[in-house]
């Protein structure tokens, strides 16, 4: 999830501005995890310093407020050791606004940096009275737990233990123990990389193997660093750094490493916190309230849509674009469609044992996205197959929490290393917001896609991260029944499975005939609603690029083996606790915070949406009879109107305004 990184040295020959270069490039490199705020705590010999920001860790190190931390704080300190932990924040628990979200995360004793995402707090805060809660981020519990045991006598080293065996989601931690003079490094699933200098003097910490090995050639300290003495922070262990020579001793939870600590009584160290512009972090108003007898207006009328003529075969309604039914009342999707062919799961198994590893003992990247499919898929590859992945997700400002925290538990139950590509996410939130806006002046079905556009650079950077770590295959668990049709349909564009029939199946992206034709629609859009042309332009192309230009050479779990839905959701549920919607039954699409309003959208105006198009294909399969799909899907288009107000709210649009306008869509049917 976020980016956190660690810095220690007891070098003397080190410059103070050398050790502001270093701490500044960590930053920067570790912003590639969170952008929506950022901080950093420095300790000296006598005092604990903490400076943290709602702005991203680039923007922190240019403000007249770091400087002013850096000169009264970090020069002033006795030039005998420093240590500071960094964090750059993806906001899950907490909003950014309010500053004592934002990470570092202290109380008396213990300051920490939080990478992940703890689960079970709610449990955890019930089960522990007698530590008090201030503050919604999940990180705080890690914190308190820490100190309370430690008030109790605990050694640090069984503290840290007790600690992980309480919590569960994915954790990569990061804490300084001032008092004690020690620096705590621990991970449950390896998201955590050290590296200590070639003179022993000094030790680095990052979420990421690539981060370090950037960081020193961004550093210009390859005489100081060495790539090759990047290790990582396994799964399940911790390193314990002496601050006052930069030692490290490290083992699993359950194994004791000697720690030279004070057994002593541990005094106070004063900790001094301070917020950048503290009117940024006023929390907002949200004067969106979610009014249930409201929202009764915009309940949808399904008398008229169960009058719809249906294909006899599969649930595809009569205002799906290119339609046609023949005699006996069969559509034309249904006459063109070839049942899903599978390579059976003996190739699978000697493709997996064919797979090369590369330096480090890796041999794939599991695209996840916290999804239903994507989270079987990487237990799939892992429990199933003993693979040895990392897991990559990319997060563009629509990735719910639930995802996250999906993503969390399994990460964390598997040990299984999770790189985050964050973009920048308020960016991204208000190209969504320009683009739904121009949409409701001139609602048009084919111009929906452009909500999704800034998801696309997904496979740009599922292809870069492959590169970075030297593998050679990226694995995808997609349901291959996902494929909608209509999407581009509204845009004019006959369907490949129509158009070409047994001639070629359905492509997962479009020629360059259809292309053009969906381009055309785009811009004559454009030219009659010139709202649209706003600063996500360039990011839309970038998309069109990454979704139909470069390569998509990715491995596939479900061309050899059968996706079945009902083994995926009790294998998620059961194995992992995964969670489920509140506001609906379904688990498909539960962590996309995007499509329950487009699925209102075109369920409102056409009568069907994506729920019809998954249930229609796995009638075509036999996975389904027919009237298993009707009901299935007249409960899944039910609106989901919890899940709509979190759209428009993280986007700052007016819920009650999109749905009227919708509202007054004309129907087909």
């Amino acid at each position: 999830m976020c980016g956190i990184w660690a810095f220690a040295s007891v070098d003397e020959n080190l410059q103070l501005n050398q050790i502001r270069d270093m701490v500044r490039e960590l930053f920067v490199l570790s912003e590639t995890r969170g952008k929506e705020a950022s901080g950093i705590a420095s300790v000296g010999t006598e005092k604990v310093n903490i400076y943290k920001a709602a702005i991203p860790g680039s923007e922190l190190v240019r403000t007249e407020g770091f400087d002013t931390f850096w000169n009264n704080n970090v020069v002033q300190t006795e030039k005998k050791q420093i240590a500071f932990v960094g964090h750059s924040r993806l906001v899950t628990n907490g909003s950014e606004l309010e500053g004592d979200n934002n990470q570092p995360v202290f109380d008396k004793e213990a300051i920490t940096v939080h990478n992940g995402i703890i689960v079970n707090v709610e449990e955890l805060w019930n089960r522990h009275p007698e530590i008090r809660r201030e503050h919604a981020v999940d990180t705080e519990i890690f914190v308190k737990l820490l100190e309370a045991y430690l008030n109790q006598g605990i050694g640090v080293e069984d503290a840290v233990k007790r600690v992980y065996e309480d919590i569960r989601g994915m954790a990569s931690t990061l804490t300084l123990l001032p008092a004690r003079n020690l620096m705590v490094a621990a991970s449950n699933n390896g998201s955590l990389y050290m590296m200590r200098s070639k003179n022993r003097k000094s030790v680095v910490f990052a979420s990421e193997r690539i981060i370090l090995k950037k960081w020193i050639a961004r550093s210009r300290r390859s005489d100081y660093f060495d790539e090759k003495r990047i290790v990582q922070v396994k799964a399940g262990t911790a390193a314990y750094v002496d601050m006052s020579t930069c030692g490290v001793v490290g083992g699993t939870f359950g194994n004791r490493t000697n720690i030279n600590q004070n057994t002593e009584a541990v005094k106070a160290f004063p900790i001094v916190c301070e917020y950048y512009e503290k009117k940024r972090m006023q929390k907002k108003n949200n004067v969106n309230i979610l009014n249930e007898s409201r929202l009764i207006q915009y309940d949808i009328d399904l008398e008229p849509i169960k009058k719809l003529r249906r294909c006899t075969k599969c649930i595809l309604p009569e205002t799906m674009p290119f339609i046609e039914f023949d005699e006996e009342g069969v559509c034309n999707y249904c006459r063109t469609y070839q049942k899903q062919q599978y390579h059976g799961e003996e190739k699978l198994r000697q493709w997996a044992e064919g797979l090369p590893e590369n330096q480090n003992g890796l041999d794939s990247v599991v695209s996840f996205s916290g999804g239903r499919d994507s989270s079987f898929g990487l237990h799939y590859f892992v429990k199933e197959l003993g693979l040895k992945p990392i897991a990559y997700s990319y997060d563009w400002g629509m990735v719910t929490d639930l995802a996250r925290r999906n993503q969390s538990r399994m990460c964390a139950q598997l040990g299984i290393e999770l790189i985050v590509v964050s973009a920048n996410i308020r960016k991204k939130r208000e190209n969504i917001r320009k683009n739904v806006s121009a949409w409701l002046k001139k609602p048009d079905l084919g111009m929906i896609p452009l909500f999704m556009a800034g998801d696309k650079q997904y496979f740009y950077y599922a292809n870069k991260v492959q590169k970075d770590y030297h593998l050679d295959t990226v694995l995808l668990a997609s349901n291959p029944f996902e494929k909608t049709y209509f999407k581009s349909g509204y845009c004019g564009v006959k369907p490949e499975i129509i158009r070409l029939g047994e001639e070629k199946r359905a492509m997962e992206r479009l020629p360059v005939g259809s292309i053009a034709r969906m381009t055309s629609h785009y811009l004559g859009q454009y030219a009659t609603n010139p709202a649209y042309i706003n600063s996500s332009v360039i990011d839309t192309a970038l998309a069109t690029m990454s979704y139909y230009v470069i390569p998509h050479n990715y491995f596939l779990l479900f061309d050899y083996i059968p996706w079945n839905e009902v083994q995926v959701n009790d294998v998620l549920i059961n194995e992992y606790d995964w969670e489920t919607a509140k506001d609906s039954k379904s688990t498909w699409r539960i962590g996309d915070g995007t499509s329950p309003f487009y699925n209102y959208v075109y369920y409102s105006v056409t009568g069907f949406s994506e729920n019809d198009t998954l249930r229609s294909n796995q009638i075509r399969e036999g996975m389904l009879n027919r009237e298993e799909a009707l009901e299935l899907a007249f409960q899944d288009n039910q609106p989901r109107f919890d899940s709509i107000k979190w759209y428009f709210d993280t986007i700052g649009l007016s819920m009650y305004d999109a749905l009227e306008v919708v509202s007054k869509m004309k129907k087909l049917y």
